[in-house]
């Protein structure tokens, strides 16, 4: 796997998520929220965290870029699958994107990744782990090679919220990402940590301990 596959891991999972309510569109204006060196706000969700003042964050136009290129490895040669891929994105909504290292340094280093996307109960959507459980299934089906674990609950900043851990193996290398979700006002809302030893996840901790929610 590429440096340039390695670090676009930490938004693949947020791309092929997005297909689970992709049917779905918004028409309420909420805000991408507010981000600083080293803490993200967003009074509409009403969650703060922190994360290390020298880690980088993406703007919009960054994240879409990373978006661009994450659908290009996911889609292959399949247009039924681009053309799902493009309708998703236009309902993603990207709240943040943070990391240790600039995305095209070469370098793997713990991240944080925040995306929100408005569900239907209509589609059976009514829970962070029945979004879960059918974003798991759509991986499995999309034949990615992710690993696994049982669906849990966590509390995260005094909220319940679901939460599923997958891997991916890279050589001898293992990288975690830790999914928590959670249904807010309509909305999916989701944190993505990546991770791929002991102290990259102390790291993400940190910044799991200092989320907060209104």
């Amino acid at each position: 796997m590429s440096k340039k596959k390695i670090g676009l891991l930490t938004v693949i999972l947020v791309l092929t998520m997005a297909l689970v309510t992709a049917c779905g569109g918004t028409k309420k204006e909420i805000s991408l929220g507010t981000t600083t060196n080293g803490s993200y706000t967003n009074d509409y969700f009403g969650v703060s965290l922190s994360f290390p003042n020298e880690w980088t964050f993406q703007n919009e136009a960054a994240l879409k870029q990373l978006m661009e290129e994450s659908r290009e490895i996911i889609a292959g040669d399949d247009e039924s699958k681009k053309k799902q891929l493009d309708l998703a994105s236009i309902k993603t909504l990207n709240l943040l994107m943070a990391s240790q290292y600039p995305l095209d340094s070469g370098q793997l280093g713990p991240s944080v990744v925040i995306v929100a996307e408005k569900v239907s109960l209509l589609q059976g959507v009514k829970t962070g782990k029945d979004y879960l459980e059918a974003s798991k299934k759509f991986l499995i089906d999309s034949q990615l090679p992710y690993n696994y674990k049982d669906i849990t609950t966590a509390k995260v900043g005094g909220k319940d919220m679901d939460m599923m851990q997958v891997t991916i193996e890279n050589g001898d290398m293992v990288i975690t990402q830790d999914y928590y979700c959670s249904i807010i006002d309509g909305y999916a809302y989701n944190m993505i940590f990546t991770y791929a030893d002991d102290e990259m996840k102390a790291e993400t901790d940190k910044i799991v301990q200092s989320v907060s929610f209104k």
